[in-house]
């Protein structure tokens, strides 16, 4: 919410600062390359908890925090987790006298010399206490490597011993270990979003679309975000929307090959790539749904028109579904936030995926694209059964992201979605007469509208908006672009506890935004 603001204001010179104090301590070469922290914890005892045990163990400090943080577990807990599912350990490193990174780890290089020194010393460190005693069949870094991040000072190994994981948590050198792929076993059968893969099956009501030119479909909740009239100034030519999600739909040419098209034709462009699986196309056509949202084109076809109609989209597929429980998801989202962030020509970068556990490895990727210039909206959460009562998910949590949620018509959040106090802004996107009737988007193929609710989609038709509204002034940083879309805002003089600035106005916005 509010601290979204007060961390944008201050951003540019508190990186600064941190960034010349993480020089200076980084290069200083002072002492040993690894050093050991002054409050060593011991190697466990005795067997690792079983996965009920651990389950009842996370899942009570995330009750009892409403968060939670592997920092926060002992070493007993710390070890069971990586016992199950892939066994991957995510180490984020640094030298030992750092301070200051999170905030820099856009201007990092890590194979400068006291980078590199670091990473090599780990991985030395792990492989001789690995092969310490064994007498055959020595382990090789081959044998454990998952990823080594040639970006970000991240190096992910699968490690289960004790003995090496309670090395790694004594050492001033490591930022954070993650067990990378722990997922509460009541989540594994339950574990996707309520508005995800699947779509939505309720027939299109006639109520829910206004026919505009040149025959393209307006959805019903772009009136009350005064959409409408915000594209007599702005339609978010020259400005570049990412999105990562969990895939596109190989049958919707409106995002591909017929993306500039009808009213969108000015020659805007879109690309589409991927960091997990083998291609941008999957079964789970999600993308499609937020990128149609956010982008897509306004044309003759009779199919829902997009918000930003005739801005560039950057598409990358960076998960399986909309809930990010594998190892294999975090890391492929953070590789995407990292390729989003070196990539000049995107502005804003919309996320409708989550989990309610944070993860640092989703940290780094958000804090290098925030580092880049990025504004970054990320979905509040919406539901599936054992988190109904859950607050704000990540990586929405994040104080570097904008928080969206989704609310009825009445104001009342929506059936499916989560608030909280991290919520920055809302997007009106569910009838109040039925749970079933919400935002409108592209179908996986054809022109008829189709409904998607939950966060996800008050997410990615907010980053529409904020795309809107920079097409009307370029120039302006994003903190401006960020301070017109909440001081023109339901709530821009008493925020709510739980949805910050509320419903976006988008005309109020981009006028903001001329007189900037």
């Amino acid at each position: 919410m509010r601290r979204t603001l007060a961390l944008l204001l201050i951003a540019s010179s508190l990186i600064a600062c941190r960034r010349e104090e993480l020089n200076e301590s980084a290069e200083a070469g002072q002492g040993p390359v690894l050093q050991e922290r002054s409050d060593p914890q011991t190697v466990p005892d005795g067997e690792p908890l079983t996965q009920a045990d651990l389950d009842r163990t996370v899942i009570s400090l995330l009750e009892a925090r409403n968060d939670f943080r592997w920092e926060w577990v002992d070493m007993r807990t710390l070890w069971s987790a990586v016992q199950y599912n892939d066994h991957s350990l995510a180490i984020g490193y640094q030298p030992a006298g750092a301070s200051g990174v999170e905030d820099a780890l856009h201007a990092i290089n890590i194979q400068s010399t006291p980078w590199r020194a670091v990473h090599d010393a780990l991985i030395d460190r792990v492989l001789t206490e690995l092969n310490s005693g064994r007498t055959t069949g020595r382990i090789t870094l081959d044998n454990i490597l998952v990823e080594d991040d040639p970006v970000l000072p991240v190096i992910t190994l699968r490690i289960t011993d004790k003995r090496v994981i309670t090395m790694l948590r004594n050492l001033r050198n490591v930022r954070y270990l993650e067990p990378l792929d722990y997922w509460p076993a009541i989540g594994q059968e339950d574990g996707r979003s309520t508005s995800g893969c699947s779509g939505s099956t309720t027939a299109l009501n006639a109520a829910d679309v206004t026919t505009i030119t040149p025959n393209a479909r307006l959805p019903w909740n772009f009136n009350n975000h005064s959409v409408p009239a915000a594209w007599n100034s702005a339609t978010g030519a020259g400005i570049t929307v990412g999105v990562i999600d969990a895939g596109i739909s190989s049958s919707q040419p409106l995002i591909g090959s017929d993306f500039n098209n009808g009213d969108s034709n000015v020659g805007r462009t879109m690309s589409a790539g991927y960091t997990f699986g083998g291609s941008a196309y999957s079964s789970c056509t999600h993308g499609t749904s937020m990128s149609g949202q956010a982008v897509g084109p306004r044309n003759g076809n009779g199919a829902a028109t997009g918000v930003a109609y005739r801005s560039n989209l950057v598409f990358l597929r960076g998960c399986e579904d909309v809930v990010l429980n594998l190892s294999s998801e975090k890391t492929a989202v953070k590789n995407a936030l990292i390729q989003m962030g070196d990539n000049t020509s995107v502005r804003v970068i919309s996320m409708s995926i989550g989990s309610p556990f944070s993860s640092s490895v989703l940290s780094d990727g958000v804090n290098y694209a925030y580092g880049k210039g990025k504004m970054i909206m990320a979905a509040a959460g919406t539901s599936f059964s054992w988190t109904t009562w859950w607050g704000v998910i990540y990586p929405a949590a994040l104080t570097k992201c904008v928080a969206v949620t989704g609310v009825k018509e009445s104001g009342a959040k929506c059936s499916s979605c989560h608030d909280g106090s991290q919520v920055d802004l809302t997007i009106c996107m569910e009838r109040n007469a039925s749970s079933s009737r919400n935002s409108l988007s592209l179908p996986p193929s054809g022109t008829t509208p189709t409904y998607i609710g939950g966060s996800s989609s008050a997410t990615s038709t907010a980053a529409g908006i904020a795309a809107l509204v920079w097409s009307v002034k370029p120039s302006a940083t994003r903190e401006q672009v960020l301070q017109c879309l909440t001081s023109t805002a339901q709530f821009a003089s008493s925020p709510s506890s739980s949805k910050g600035y509320g419903n976006i106005n988008a005309s109020a916005a981009v006028n903001c935004a001329l007189a900037l």
